[in-house]
């Protein structure tokens, strides 16, 4: 091979190959390396005092959410937190199930709707709560509205909002509070979210789990890829903040308050105007307000919050065609911090969030091309075998990736976290298949965004149509407008 053919295989190769690849990994080792030093200068938390503790407020906004809300709010009794200073505020979001019934049932002390909480190898026992309970009625809003409108009515120093299918691990508000305390120029701050199977459970039509012989709830029978996407996402969440959260903590650079679980001060939240709904990442939206105002965002890998998993490749795709279309109206309405001297943005502003844009958007397009073209090289004289080995070094690059992520997220694991850990790692080898899947889906979100009109609204898409066909419509709508360009 001649020097310019090697200067063009190089070019060609490291162009569409290569350059995506390096920047996955090199941003992995990256986030890595800052956790590992963030590990030796990490100290517990000092003991609460004894006196002059804050009030805390737990704001859930619920919408039909008759089986989640009442482990909720089971959990949220069995804080070790004194409950005298915590008060849970539900926003009934124009629910037309038993939600308020539920929610009626723990203030009046007329026993638990389901009984205890099964989570993996612990207990969360029905407990009574010696608190204040609080219930809001009102049409549906939307969540933004819901979350406002129990910010409004909430008394606490420290608000912490909540989703209503979320179980808390019985430290998590104490956890919460000792943050803030030992921090003090912390406004606001981000849980650490779990992924748990065990809270998918059988239930009646009247939202009462069924249990066990032992009174615990029963699990839900899940099939093979069921149980494969459940544990793709337990691996996906536990490097997403153990590693990805923790570097943006290190960095003061988190780009997201999750929505499932995040705290407060109670100034900050009020000092932004609350929740937002001009986006459909409202939680996002919050961030950045705050990082407009200079204050201090956190990550609190001590608060430990379940969530369950999404079990369905419609419901993920939704989730995530969401989640990506809630990073492009962000960035546009916050689009004149992107403008200006990259120096006098700060970190935050300055990289940061550009850097993210780049990597979700514009250096997706070499991934999103040569998912097509790859196959195509043997009519350019490629060797078949030359095309299957590449594919297969990228696929163990991606998998040893996942692997040390893995092994990271570990060492800065909880016992009950790291059993978990040990028991999904082997859905590694599986983990950049589905990442290739919810890149597509994040990709079909991008389209959409393009697309369409700024309305948005997941439950009626899946209702009008199924994702595959959905997707297949825009990616179609796409491909006529790419050769008409050219074509013209």
């Amino acid at each position: 091979m001649t020097g310019q053919n090697w200067a063009y295989f190089i070019i060609f190769w490291g162009v569409w190959l290569l350059i995506p690849i390096v920047i996955d990994i090199i941003d992995s080792l990256w986030q890595m390396g800052i956790v590992v030093r963030a590990m030796r200068r990490q100290k517990p938390y000092p003991p609460l005092p004894g006196t002059g503790l804050p009030k805390v407020s737990i704001v859930i906004p619920a919408h039909n959410e008759q089986v989640n809300i009442d482990r909720c709010i089971t959990s949220l009794k069995a804080q070790t937190y004194p409950h005298a200073l915590m008060e849970i505020i539900i926003v009934n979001d124009g629910s037309t199930d038993r939600t308020s019934d539920v929610v009626i049932g723990h203030m009046t002390g007329m026993g638990h709707w389901n009984g205890h909480i099964r989570l993996h190898k612990q207990i969360i026992p029905a407990r009574d709560f010696g608190g204040i309970i609080n219930l809001l009625r009102g049409r549906q809003g939307g969540k933004p509205s819901a979350v406002n409108a129990g910010v409004a009515q909430a008394k606490g120093d420290i608000i912490m909002t909540l989703d209503s299918d979320m179980v808390l691990e019985s430290d998590a508000v104490e956890q919460a509070v000792k943050a803030f305390l030992a921090t003090p120029e912390m406004m606001a701050a981000t849980a650490h979210l779990i992924v748990d199977r065990n809270l998918l459970v059988e239930a009646d039509e009247h939202a009462r789990i069924s249990l066990d012989e032992y009174g615990l709830p029963l699990r839900k029978q899940l099939d093979p890829l069921e149980r494969t996407l459940v544990a793709c996402q337990f691996l996906e969440y536990v490097t997403a903040f153990h590693v990805g959260r923790q570097a943006e903590s290190a960095t003061e650079t988190i780009f997201t308050l999750s929505g499932a679980c995040a705290i407060f001060r109670a100034e900050a939240l009020t000092n932004i105007g609350g929740y937002r709904g001009r986006t459909v990442s409202e939680d996002t939206d919050a961030t950045l307000a705050l990082h407009r105002q200079g204050w201090r965002i956190g990550y609190l890998p001590q608060v430990h919050v379940r969530l369950g998993p999404v079990t369905g490749w419609k419901h993920l795709h939704s989730q995530r065609i969401r989640w990506q279309r809630g990073e492009l109206e962000v960035a546009a309405v916050n689009s004149d911090r992107l403008k200006g001297n990259l120096l006098k943005q700060g970190r935050f502003w300055g990289w940061s969030l550009r850097l993210r844009l780049q990597k979700d958007h514009s250096l997706a397009i070499p991934r999103l091309i040569w998912t097509f073209l790859i196959f195509m090289l043997v009519f350019f004289g490629y060797p078949l075998s030359v095309i299957i080995q590449a594919m297969a070094v990228m696929y163990l690059l991606y998998v040893v990736t996942e692997m040390v992520q893995a092994f990271v997220a570990y060492a800065v694991s909880r016992r009950t976290e790291r059993e978990l850990i040990r028991i999904h790692l082997p859905y590694t080898i599986l983990m950049p298949f589905y990442r290739m899947a919810t890149f597509w889906f994040r990709m079909s979100g991008v389209m959409l965004a393009l697309s369409e009109t700024a309305t948005w609204n997941v439950h009626g898409r899946g209702q009008e149509q199924s994702w595959p066909s959905r997707t297949f419509e825009t990616l179609r709508s796409w491909a006529h407008r790419f050769t008409a360009f050219w074509a013209g």
